[in-house]
């Protein structure tokens, strides 16, 4: 058995720890996913991932506590309840372990954000600080689903074109790019608060009208590589805005919508993940002119 279909079943797991994580997950259960052994998994999935099951699902679950320690209104209690642990104070000893600080100090001291200063010595973090480029105009709209195509990059979000090149790769020989679409991203983690190596992101290329997951050429990818489909958007309401410029600027942009126009605007960012849209080609298209979007989910309005 090839290390990709090792891969292929261990990332079916990822894919389902991520969207059961607030559910307590057994190893049999995790096993069950994989079609490994559960005496055989707990090592497999260590050797692919870096990391122990365990340490992977407490990861997780402790950055997105700071997500919701930083951006929303929920108390700490609360939070440490849906992060899985049993009292506030062992809830604070882990985030203290992994953060520095308490919950509360992280809160009071700007959360994520004051992370990034610590370490980020560009000369405008934020985009909404920056002179040299147009200030944030952030619209709210509603995105309907778009099935895409998907492959899994872990590591500097700025590394992620090998992933890409193999998305072309396989899509484009198959005829499974749509034309004239954007492409897209879903980054999962804030790289304000996670160790950049382990960041997840999916790189995402719209597939033509009328393919789904049965179209025989699509079928045969998704049983043989290690793509996977999924819907980008979701009927609801996203705070989007967009970009003219290089990649570069796209983290300063996320630091602007969490930390200044979220706070001001009187939402709150939704529970599903956001994600970006590229409007244009970057092989041939100068990063002065290059157009991206991002779209933050919004919670509905009381």
């Amino acid at each position: 058995m090839s290390n990709n279909t090792y891969s292929r079943r261990i990332q079916r797991v990822l894919l389902h720890i991520e969207k059961h994580l607030d559910a307590l997950q057994t190893l049999d259960e995790l096993a069950a996913i994989a079609h490994f052994s559960p005496f055989h998994f707990h090592r497999i999935f260590k050797s692919l991932v870096g990391e122990s099951v365990a340490a992977y699902i407490r990861r997780l679950a402790l950055q997105k506590a700071a997500q919701d320690v930083s951006y929303s209104r929920n108390s700490i209690t609360a939070i440490a309840l849906d992060a899985g642990y049993e009292s506030p104070e062992a809830f604070t000893r882990a985030f203290r372990s992994a953060f520095g600080v308490s919950p509360s100090q992280y809160r009071k001291n700007g959360g994520s954000h004051a992370f990034s200063m610590k370490a980020d010595v560009a000369q405008y973090p934020f985009y909404h600080t920056n002179p040299e480029v147009f200030p944030v105009d952030v619209k709210v709209k509603v995105c309907k689903p778009v099935l895409v195509a998907a492959l899994r990059h872990t590591g500097p979000y700025d590394a992620c074109g090998p992933a890409w090149g193999r998305l072309c790769g396989l899509l484009g020989p198959a005829g499974l790019i749509a034309q004239n679409s954007p492409a897209y991203a879903v980054s999962y983690d804030d790289p304000d608060s996670t160790p950049v190596e382990k960041c997840r992101m999916d790189v995402c290329i719209t597939l033509p009208e009328g393919v789904d997951e049965n179209t025989p050429a699509l079928a045969k990818l998704l049983q043989t590589t290690e793509l996977l489909t999924k819907h980008i958007g979701n009927g609801g309401e996203y705070a989007c805005v967009l970009i003219k410029g290089p990649y570069s600027l796209l983290h300063p942009a996320y630091r602007s919508l969490f930390g200044e126009w979220l706070p001001q605007s009187g939402r709150e960012p939704g529970d599903s993940v956001g994600f970006e849209a590229y409007y244009n080609d970057p092989t041939n298209t100068p990063p002065e002119e290059l157009l991206s979007e991002i779209f933050i989910p919004l919670k509905p309005l009381a």
